[in-house]
């Protein structure tokens, strides 16, 4: 067997074959939720839950290509009394994905969405919105940067409660040696006459 003399290529060596013949492994991530009161009176929660990431050797052996299957769902929920009714509300959820590169450029989305009908919001006595749905799948071919923030649908509230859950969402990140970095991130907004609020709730960081 021959040794390895140098250190830093011998590492570079065996990451790569590490990452070219990885076996799928997956984890789950723990569920976080916050509160919050707006000025006129309404209580905004917001839930993100199920959250999974299944990771896989990618389809073509590349040791800088990083592949997985994630699962995500984001659940809103307004209650209280509030002062003036809501008159518009949504639920967002999505990812942060990091390579130590800017994935601004290169970056595709394929998306198929689910359009349903307008049935409107309801909370305090007010009527609007719609429900739709996009399941995403995310291809990068980044380049030294930054840190992308990737929605993977936005479901309009017709009511008190809405959620939104992506599942088996593909993530594919090329041309990056290093790990990749995931955080996903659940948001969610309301808007009535006399105030407009958002409350986030973020997930922990894993690897791709």
């Amino acid at each position: 067997m021959k040794r390895c003399i140098v250190a830093l290529p011998c590492l570079v060596a065996a990451t790569l074959i590490a990452g070219t013949y990885a076996t799928a492994s997956a984890d789950p991530v723990a569920d976080t939720s916050r509160e919050v009161t707006t000025d006129d009176g309404w209580q905004v929660r917001i839930t993100k839950v199920a959250e999974n990431l299944d990771r896989v050797p990618n389809l073509a052996a590349s040791p800088f290509t990083r592949e997985g299957f994630v699962r995500l769902k984001a659940v809103a929920d307004i209650t209280g009394h509030g002062r003036v009714a809501v008159n518009s509300g949504s639920v967002t959820l999505g990812y942060q994905i990091g390579c130590q590169v800017d994935v601004s450029n290169g970056l595709t989305i394929g998306l198929s969405g689910a359009i349903g009908p307008n049935i409107g919001i309801s909370v305090g006595g007010a009527n609007a919105g719609a429900s739709a749905l996009a399941i995403p799948s995310v291809s990068f071919s980044p380049k030294p940067g930054t840190i992308t923030t990737v929605p993977f649908g936005t479901k309009e509230l017709s009511g008190a409660h809405a959620s939104i859950t992506a599942d088996q969402v593909q993530i594919k990140v090329d041309s990056c040696m290093g790990p990749v970095s995931l955080r996903s991130y659940a948001i969610a907004s309301t808007s009535t006459a006399d105030a407009d609020n958002s409350v986030a709730v973020y997930g922990d960081p894993i690897w791709l």
